[in-house]
This record gives structure tokens, sequence and C-alpha cells, in this order.
């Protein structure tokens, strides 16, 4: 099956060029992005689109993602309604090598990309994400808030951080992973702002209950 996948991307890409591969790699993009609900499949023709026009490309993925699906088999349709159509990949991490492989030369079954990718998997990356969005959209975070983002920045940050710096060394491999570990360092940042504001605001609470004790024991010694 795996050198079916690939010999079936290696056409396509030959026939379709830079269209095909635009398309083929931004569907891969959507489909490891762990900030994405993928329950209805690894990429919605919604999340294709507008993925390409924030990359500025206009033209519409339709006729290539039948192609895909019809003729390669390198997809199938996952969910299909009035308002959403998904696919899922036949073979997602297959598809990923042959793609690298054929514009880069080189491998994705190198031992060290291998091992960087289990890294990255094994930090699950969605569930952090989950964890930090939740943290950070709080306005006052609780004890126990504080006690699970201390947990993670002391068990799992300087693990990311040594995971981002390796994947950079192969920024056209690790596109999307390198965007989801910024995005984690990114909410983290956010989430700590929100502990000096915490700290300021006791501070302060403290502050005007000082001064209106102060207050009442001067109203109550002279007047």
């Amino acid at each position: 099956m795996n050198n079916l996948v690939k010999l079936r991307v290696i056409d396509f890409l030959n026939s379709y060029g830079d269209k095909g591969f635009i398309v083929l790699k931004t569907a891969l993009d959507i489909a490891t992005d762990p900030s994405i609900d993928h329950r209805l499949g690894d990429f919605s023709f919604k999340l294709l689109v507008l993925r390409l026009q924030s990359r500025g490309i206009s033209y519409d993925p339709r006729n290539i993602l039948r192609i895909l699906e019809r003729n390669y088999g390198l997809i199938e349709k996952s969910y299909d309604s009035r308002r959403q159509k998904w696919w899922r990949f036949i073979d997602l991490e297959e598809t990923r090598r042959a793609l690298y492989e054929y514009y880069s030369g080189g491998s994705l079954e190198e031992p060290r990309l291998r091992l960087l990718l289990l890294k990255y998997k094994s930090l699950e990356p969605k569930k952090l994400l989950d964890t930090l969005k939740r943290l950070s959209s709080k306005e006052i975070l609780t004890s126990a808030d504080k006690r699970v983002f201390r947990r993670l920045v002391f068990d799992e940050m300087e693990r990311i951080i040594d995971i981002l710096e390796s994947m950079m060394e192969y920024e056209d491999v690790f596109q999307n992973e390198i965007r989801v570990l910024n995005e984690i360092l990114e909410l983290a940042e956010i989430v700590a702002g929100k502990l000096d504001t915490d700290t300021g605001r006791k501070h302060g609470l403290k502050d005007s209950t000082r001064e209106a004790e102060k207050g009442k024991y001067f109203s109550q010694e002279f007047f």
C-alpha cells in the first residue's frame, strides 16, 4: 500500500505541477493542524479555500480535489452535506513523505526526521493548545489554573523549545509543526502575563483595604 501511495503522489505531481503541489500541500497542512477539529475528516473544502486565500492563491481547488479522489485514490469523502464537505487521506503520512521527497530530494525516512516527528507527536500538541487557549481566555486565573500552567511550563516548555529549534533546521519539512509550536509559546506568554495582572490586582486590593482601614482608624480616633 505504501509504495502504491508514493507512486500515485509522484504521478499526480508530475501531471499537475505547482497547482497540484500547492493544493495537496495545503490540504496536508490542514490535516496535521491540531487546532482544527478533525472529527469530520482531515480537511474541508471551506478550510482549504480559506487557507489558499491566506497564501494569496485565489483559484478554485474543486477540480484538483476531484482528481485526487477519483483518478488517484489519495483522498476520500468523509462527510458531505449542503454546508460542508470533508475529505480524509487514504494514507496521510505516506502522502506527506512522498510529497516532501519529490520536491526536496531528501527523505522523511531519515532517522533524525522520523525521531523529530515522534517527539512532536509525543507532546500531544492539540492537548497543549486546548489547555493554553482555555487559560488565556480567562480574565482571572484560579489557584488550580496556576498549578496547571506551572506544571506545563516546568515539565513541557524545555522539550518544546528543543524540538522547535531542531525542526527549524528542516523548515521546509516541518512548516506546520513549527507554526503550532510557536502558537503554543505565544499562548503561554499570554497566560504568563495574566499571572502578573493577578499579582497587581491582589496588591491593589491589599492597598485599597489598608487605606480603608486607615481611614476607619483616623475617623474613630479624631472624630
